[in-house]
């Protein structure tokens, strides 16, 4: 059987002052078919507007899933993923099973209000 590989980047950014935003892996090659788990922390900042978004090659960035509070998670283009925020500050992206149309760069990124341009 054959394999092919799938590169996946990640952006981490800071946030003004004390506020900072972090992903983890920072950078992660993974195997089609196998799992991926992203996780997003923000800190310094009490319940922020969180949202993962991927950006294909060549493409503009489009919004994956926002989270406005714990424990709820709204999909916008989720294909195989699914997202969690089980604490104030973190929010994780995952998938079962990648597909080499999964490769992109995939961006974490927080606010407080809501985006007006999901």
């Amino acid at each position: 059987m054959s394999c092919c590989l799938l590169a996946l980047l990640l952006g981490t950014f800071l946030g003004v002052s004390a506020q900072t935003i972090h992903q983890w892996p920072p950078v992660r090659v993974r195997l089609v078919g196998s799992l991926l788990s992203l996780e997003c922390i923000v800190k310094g900042e009490s319940n922020p507007y969180l949202y993962w978004y991927r950006q294909a090659e060549g493409g503009p960035p489009q919004l994956l899933f926002y989270s406005l509070n714990i424990h709820q998670v709204d999909p916008e283009a989720p294909r195989n993923f699914t997202a969690s925020r089980p604490q104030d500050g973190q929010f994780i992206l995952s998938s079962q099973k990648l597909l080499l149309s999964d490769s992109g760069f995939y961006l974490c990124a927080w606010s407080l209000t809501l985006s007006p341009a999901r």
